[in-house]
């Protein structure tokens, strides 16, 4: 197992072993199966390194089927689906030892003039005016050693402002704001793919917020529940540099038989709306 990384690079330094087909590294976080947001993010990666007529990626639609193991090298094969005028799109499936881990749906699109809109930001306190997710640990225990891993992802969250009206979620939506820890190239894709990886980060914990646990809670959420993602969606709207603060608003609109629906809308700091995020999970209460 490699160690634990402080930046993105590597991870998103994919080998290519052929036409269409690559090979990548993990992240080094000692989870007991590879992070979905690693997956989406390289897939996005292998899917992006086949367009080269100047179309940027739009969207990515994940299902993760088996998980993955941190210490097996990862294939990525992209099927070229499409190529139009405006969309391209492709199918990109990973495998480890010949097993199907995970198959996405990446879309990119031609940059043009069109219909233009964004809803408002929400209101948060600036980055430097809110607390480590480290320091809001504290009370419970703090993050534990796997949580400490993921330090390539600086996460600083805003308080919770409970006097808020909820209409789109169960519970008040949590805003969180997260940035690559490492200067990232001026290159779109990495960008993409970075706010890819951060994205998974913290939708789970959102999917407990209605059931009397908040985000800080990372250590009684591992104590108490175990959950895995199901499939993961986003769509991208505007430009995006990852490694500048960025905005997400985090809610939980449905759950039902263990199945818990999580939205986060990202914005950046002029306050535009440039991504979507939908995930499906899985959550199971342990039992002593």
């Amino acid at each position: 197992m490699s160690a634990p990384t402080s930046g993105l690079a590597d991870v998103f330094d994919l080998e290519s072993t052929g036409p269409d087909r690559w090979q990548g590294s993990n992240d080094g976080v000692r989870l007991p199966q590879l992070f979905g947001g690693q997956l989406v993010a390289q897939s996005i990666l292998a899917a992006g390194h086949t367009v080269t007529d100047g179309k940027a990626i739009s969207s990515v639609h994940t299902h993760f089927l088996r998980p993955g193991s941190t210490n097996r090298a990862t294939e990525f094969s992209v099927d070229r689906l499409r190529d139009g005028k405006r969309l391209s799109t492709r199918g990109v499936d990973v495998h480890q030892d010949g097993r199907l881990v995970c198959r996405s749906t990446v879309s990119a699109s031609s940059i043009d003039e069109g219909i233009t809109h964004s809803r408002a930001v929400p209101a948060a306190l600036p980055p430097a005016e809110c607390v480590t997710l480290q320091e809001l640990a504290e009370a419970d225990g703090g993050l534990g050693e796997v949580w400490e891993e993921f330090s390539a992802i600086e996460i600083r969250v805003s308080p919770l402002d409970s006097q808020s009206p909820t209409t789109h979620s169960a519970a008040p939506p949590r805003n969180i704001w997260m940035r690559s820890a490492q200067r990232l190239s001026d290159d779109p894709l990495i960008h993409v793919a970075a706010l890819a990886y951060a994205s998974d980060l913290m939708l789970m914990a959102t999917a407990l917020t209605p059931h009397g646990y908040d985000i800080g809670q990372e250590h009684s959420l591992d104590t108490d529940w175990t959950g895995v993602s199901l499939d993961h969606t986003m769509w991208f709207q505007r430009p995006v540099r990852a490694d500048e603060w960025l905005l997400f608003e985090h809610s939980t609109p449905t759950a039902h038989a263990g199945r818990a629906v999580v939205n986060a809308a990202v914005f950046d700091q002029s306050g535009l709306q440039i991504c979507q995020i939908t995930q499906e999970a899985l959550l199971i209460a342990r039992i002593e």
